[in-house]
């Protein structure tokens, strides 16, 4: 007998859009469902993470109570993992263990049972997480069977399962087929059953195929092929008519009846998608190569990079990944933050690849509003005026924070000491939560993408090169900075719109990447940073002095930061000075706008404005108003941060932000230069009508 553990996991990111998690259902949730409860002599593995579990029971409360059936009638085993999805080697233990033990809860608390096994996020596996999921009471494990080759194991190994330990903690691990993942449900039966059949001969006694449910329908092409023209029911027929040699099993069940087939030891590992997206972009191409050029049983020991890596690639994500770890530290015995902090930790908004949402500006905002929200719950309601110097980022340089009851503002001193983290507490919102456009592995592959409305349905979306939009090649720009605020340009007549927006220019100024200096000082009911860079202006080879300084305040009574610049120096050229903003809203459309002088602009607003000392930003999904004043601007340029990211769609073109930067024109032979910039910001209500 072949037994055949058929898993799935159903998963949407915290915060992610309620039509979206309404398209998942009905394209994938419901139909499966409706055709697997029809083969009565099946059984399923399921796993439903826990932000979309909360949502399950609130709108398809009809739903929960057919898995309930189902599980009653012991043809379905529940699963659990981290509530939220996080990747456990990510978080602090204690999180870790707080958070299977919340799933574990909440799956006792619908379905009446204590879930034994559980979902691994990503399958990002570290050696240590032994005693993680052994002391959050789980005796079992999936993972791809990629861990296991990687440390020399043959497929014909992986037909059962294992034990491995770290310090005395002993866990069982299921290794998932990779064949099967790419072939459910992209593969004809009649393939698919000569693949079982040889397993069979061969004796092996288990199969495991455990991956994403929303690759049944949700993915493109695969609602008509899957459910339209009969591949699931065709597959649950198989299975069916083929029960004298191959039966569907529970993990438990099968755990209860089969011994382990020994003791292993896993490195750290993901599936192999996952060890390709963790590279940097540039390696990326190699390690395709690699792989597609070695045989087989060679490929089994070509590692890619690994997971922590994204915290390297992309500085964004460890920004946020360092404040969640403070968060965490800070709320540890704090019950009240503990669910928001948790649901920050949600793995997707810190990662990319095909998948991940690191490119999806509104999980990063998600991850920041939960954060606040846990930073909120343990500065209760006392007055807060506070600056100091810590190195948050983890890279060995001090940052600089400055906190009021209602602002925390973030500078980063190693690199133009810009404003990269503006948090609106009345609003829980970072106002800089934007990313900055890069090169990607996958851009090279752009121009042979086709339409994604041509999909099939037959083909795994590892397989394809789909596009959303034609020619998004045209906006393949990469910057060479990251997109902060208090962003210093020193810029020469002969740079266009054009080219600053290509971040295709150079600067005669030594100022967007190199350090500043900062110190504190308070007075009554303020708080101040002073920023200086004793700098250069560059031209022909041959430098002379420059200076800027600014000095952000803080005021407790106010919701403003408020800016003073001073630009001084030896040199003769005149120069256009810029102070860059990057305004992280949420969408581009709708009552979103930008307002220059009485007239309105979308925010992808592209192009010159005639200068003026008033810009507004009205945003009503974030509930925030920002009001940029400034001491009379030559001109003021502004375009849409746009990046041209893949997604299981294909690729795509995903607005991050609004650059707005006004510039004055600078002829230190006049004397120094001094102007003001203040940025208000206003909490807006829940019914807002555009003003």
């Amino acid at each position: 007998m072949l037994n055949f553990a058929f898993c799935i996991h159903l998963h949407q990111p915290v915060g992610n859009m309620g039509y979206v998690l309404e398209k998942a259902y009905e394209n994938s949730y419901l139909p499966f469902l409706e055709i697997f409860e029809g083969f009565e002599s099946l059984k399923l593995n399921l796993h439903i993470s826990g932000y979309l579990l909360e949502w399950l029971v609130n709108e398809k409360p009809s739903y929960i109570e057919r898995i309930k059936e189902l599980v009653r009638a012991k043809r379905v085993e529940m699963l659990t993992g981290g509530m939220y999805e996080p990747v456990l080697s990510m978080i602090p233990k204690e999180d870790g263990v707080g958070q299977i033990k919340m799933h574990r809860k909440f799956i006792k608390d619908i379905f009446g049972i204590n879930p034994e096994g559980m979902w691994v996020a990503e399958r990002v596996y570290e050696p240590h997480l032994p005693e993680v999921i052994s002391l959050a009471q789980v005796s079992y494990i999936i993972l791809d069977d990629h861990h296991f080759k990687a440390v020399g194991l043959d497929e014909d190994d992986l037909y059962g399962y294992y034990l491995t330990e770290f310090e005395n903690y002993t866990i069982k691990v299921f290794p998932g087929i990779e064949y099967l993942r790419y072939a459910l449900p992209f593969r004809q039966v009649r393939e698919i059953d000569g693949y079982f059949r040889s397993v069979h001969s061969k004796g092996g006694n288990l199969l495991v195929f455990a991956d994403d449910g929303e690759k049944f329908g949700l993915w493109p092409g695969t609602f008509d092929y899957v459910y339209r023209e009969g591949w699931l029911k065709a597959f649950f027929s198989y299975l069916e008519e083929n029960g004298d040699w191959l039966k569907t099993v529970l993990f438990g069940d099968y755990v209860a009846q089969r011994k382990p087939l020994g003791l292993i030891y896993l490195n750290c590992n993901s599936y192999r998608e996952m060890d390709e997206w963790c590279l940097p972009a540039r390696k990326i191409k190699d390690y395709e190569y690699a792989y597609r050029n070695f045989g087989s049983e060679l490929r089994n020991f070509l590692e890619g990079g690994y997971y922590r890596y994204f915290l390297i690639k992309y500085e964004e994500s460890n920004d946020m990944h360092k404040k969640m770890l403070q968060v965490s530290k800070a709320v540890r015995n704090k019950r009240a933050a503990k669910r928001s902090l948790y649901k920050a930790q949600c793995n997707d908004a810190y990662w990319h690849g095909v998948f991940g949402g690191l490119y999806l500006p509104h999980l990063r905002s998600e991850v920041y509003r939960n954060l606040i929200d846990a930073e909120k719950a343990i500065e209760g309601k006392g007055a807060i005026l506070e600056g100091y110097f810590q190195d948050i980022n983890l890279d060995g340089y001090k940052e600089a924070i400055l906190n009021t009851k209602s602002i925390k503002a973030y500078f980063l001193l190693k690199e133009g000491g810009v404003l990269y983290e503006l948090d609106y507490k009345p609003r829980s919102v970072n106002l800089i939560a934007t990313l900055r456009r890069r090169y990607e592995a996958y851009h090279e592959k752009i121009k042979k993408a086709l339409p994604a409305q041509l999909v099939d349905g037959t083909k795994t979306i590892h397989d394809l090169i789909l596009t959303k939009e034609v020619g998004l090649e045209d906006f393949l720009h990469f910057d060479w900075y990251r997109r902060a605020s208090l962003v210093d340009h020193v810029l020469g007549d002969d740079v266009s719109f054009e080219s600053f927006f290509k971040c295709e220019y150079r600067e005669p100024g030594d100022f967007v990447k190199e350090p500043y200096e900062g110190k504190i000082e308070r007075k009554k009911g303020e708080i101040s940073l002073r920023l200086v860079r004793n700098g250069n202006f560059w031209k022909d080879c041959t430098s002379t002095p420059l200076s800027v300084e600014k000095t952000v305040t803080l005021r407790s009574a106010e919701d403003t930061v408020n800016v003073e610049y001073t630009v001084s120096g030896e040199t003769e050229e005149r120069f256009f000075f810029g102070v860059e903003f990057n305004f992280s809203f949420l969408n581009s459309g709708g009552e979103r706008f930008m307002e220059v002088k009485g007239e309105r602009f979308p925010l992808t607003k592209t192009g010159v404005i005639e200068g003026s000392n008033f810009i507004r930003f009205f945003d009503p999904y974030q509930k925030v108003e920002v009001i940029l004043r400034m001491d009379d601007p030559y001109e003021i340029w502004t375009h849409p941060v746009e990046v041209v990211s893949l997604s299981e769609g294909g690729f795509e073109r995903n607005y991050q932000s609004t650059m707005v930067m006004p510039l004055w024109i600078v002829d230190l032979k006049e004397g120094k230069k001094n102007f003001q910039i203040q940025i208000q910001i206003n909490g807006l209500g829940d019914n807002n009508n555009v003003q």
